[in-house]
């Protein structure tokens, strides 16, 4: 299903791997009872509780399946590249059967090769799956992951994810993650350009002044973004996709997580106002 929402309030899903203490189960059982309308999904929790498992669980639910992440991994090498290809195909089809809008693709390391090497294998990776995608429904997001993270993507700036977007046709995109990118020059400037075409999924947190771990985010409002000309350069620009809370931090775990998403959910809406 997609949503036909228009106010981004409406368009709130929740991302369940910043849950880490739930199960799927639970996931799906807490979110439906705080009043939320959609979930999204991460590759760990979905394996752990079994991708078979979750396709009826999810269809069954009151709740909408906004992104799934993170899979490829395609890496530098001809071997990974096909079974990153292999594997995103696999997941295109559960996207399309639990309606998700958008699936997520991570590059995985370089691994001692050139970047050179590993973005030229993931361009063209990338190009052949978003024809497969589109077909299924389905946007194809790059996404791109703060530079500390160089065992999960050699991806690491909103230039390298539009380059390879753009290459990839009128189709191509990838996922504005507010904590990976939030540091970048010209920021705004960047969103609102690509807000309505490029940027196919939007996960949101804030960041801490100072912190050396990528799981170490703030909630909203808490940190130092930008939040209102972030959202407002967006929506200004276009952007009608989901906002996934992508809040993953101990203080997450200590808050209590009905806590957090109703704070979170508060403060998205007076930020979007």
């Amino acid at each position: 299903m997609r949503t036909a929402a228009t106010s981004p309030v409406d368009r709130l899903t929740v991302g369940h791997y910043m849950l880490r203490r739930w199960s799927l189960e639970e996931d799906v059982r807490q979110l439906e009872r705080l009043g939320f309308r959609s979930i999204s999904l991460a590759s760990t929790k979905l394996k752990a509780y079994g991708t078979r498992r979750a396709v009826p669980l999810l269809r069954a639910s009151g709740l909408e399946v906004a992104h799934i992440g993170s899979y490829g991994w395609f890496g530098a090498d001809r071997r990974r590249l096909a079974r990153g290809l292999a594997d995103v195909r696999r997941m295109i089809e559960v996207a399309h059967a639990v309606g998700a809008q958008a699936l997520f693709v991570l590059s995985g390391p370089l691994a001692g090769a050139p970047w050179e090497t590993g973005a030229a294998l993931l361009a063209d990776a990338y190009a052949r799956l978003v024809p497969e995608a589109t077909a299924a429904g389905v946007r194809l997001a790059i996404e791109v992951i703060h530079p500390l993270r160089q065992d999960l993507s050699f991806v690491n700036t909103l230039a390298d994810a539009r380059r390879i977007a753009r290459a990839a046709g009128p189709r191509g995109g990838y996922v504005l993650d507010f904590f990976h990118s939030g540091w970048e020059p010209r920021l705004l400037e960047t969103v609102a350009t690509d807000a309505a075409r490029r940027i196919h999924a939007v996960q949101i947190s804030d960041v801490k002044r100072v912190t050396m771990r990528t799981g170490d985010r703030a909630l909203l409002g808490k940190g130092i973004l930008p939040l209102r000309q972030l959202f407002r350069a967006l929506e200004g620009g276009g952007y009608r996709g989901w906002y996934e809370v992508e809040i993953i931090s101990d203080d997450v775990d200590a808050l209590g997580y009905a806590t957090v998403l109703r704070r979170t959910r508060s403060a998205f809406a007076r930020y979007c106002s």
